[in-house]
């Protein structure tokens, strides 16, 4: 899988865009890899990015808040 910094930028999309295109959006984020931020009144509300991706981000943001594992004394 590609790297999130290995994509292009997100399409700034508005809600009303969303609800009218919403099987289009969907099919893009999940099959095409690409991006959108959803506003709101012109504020960003939610990015939505394919599950998958979502999952991979969510391991390495776990993984990077893990401790580094030290030994413990004897």
């Amino acid at each position: 899988m590609s790297s999130v910094l290995e994509t292009t930028d997100p399409q700034i999309i508005s809600s009303t865009l969303l609800r009218t295109k919403t099987r289009d959006i969907l099919e893009q984020a999940k099959f095409k890899g690409e991006h959108f931020i959803v506003e709101t009144f012109g504020k960003p509300m939610v990015a939505i990015v394919g599950v998958d991706e979502y999952w991979d981000l969510l391991n390495q943001a776990r993984a990077e808040k893990r401790p580094e594992t030290a030994e413990e004394p004897l």
